[in-house]
């Protein structure tokens, strides 16, 4: 198993009030489950309390990276010794 790094960023760090965790896992798979697994129930709370309904695991309603590549653009899912997950909500404005 790879030890990689998960970092949460803007509104998302806010509400689960931590900026990165270390995490254990041999493929992107494996991450994003226990990524969802041990923050998606409180995020999902947290943004109900403002009036957000959202569905889903984390990784459809956010923007996720793995070492600043688009999970859409990578050819490969397996981990290596310190990759870095990078988790954003989605960009909104108007």
């Amino acid at each position: 198993m790879a030890s990689i790094t998960v970092k949460f960023y803007s509104l998302w760090r806010q509400y689960l009030g931590v900026d990165s965790v270390p995490l254990q896992a041999d493929n992107l798979d494996e991450a994003l489950a226990e990524v969802e697994e041990r923050f998606g129930p409180h995020l999902r709370e947290q943004l109900r309390a403002d009036g957000v309904q959202v569905d889903g695991k984390i990784q459809d309603y956010s923007l996720i990276l793995l070492n600043g590549t688009s999970l859409r653009n990578l050819k490969q899912t397996s981990l290596k010794e310190g990759d870095i997950l990078q988790i954003f909500p989605p960009a909104m404005g108007g």
